[in-house]
């Protein structure tokens, strides 16, 4: 299942820390994995390893049918 993260400040970032680190122990439990795909927020993360997942419009999101 894909997800997206709605702003990445404090809590958004440690959401997706949790996610990424804790992902096959959450999938087990879940019973499917749960994938980031988008990162929404205003600001640009140069060089971070979720880069490319970041979008600064929540219209990419809301229209995307791949994300839950």
């Amino acid at each position: 299942m894909n997800v997206a993260i709605m702003g990445f400040g404090t809590i958004g970032s440690g959401v997706y820390k949790v996610l990424t680190t804790n992902a096959k122990v959450i999938a087990k439990r879940v019973g499917f994995n749960l994938d980031v795909k988008y990162v929404l927020d205003r600001r640009e993360f140069p060089s971070e390893p979720w880069e490319k997942l970041v979008v600064n419009d929540y219209k990419i999101i809301a229209e995307d049918p791949d994300v839950e």
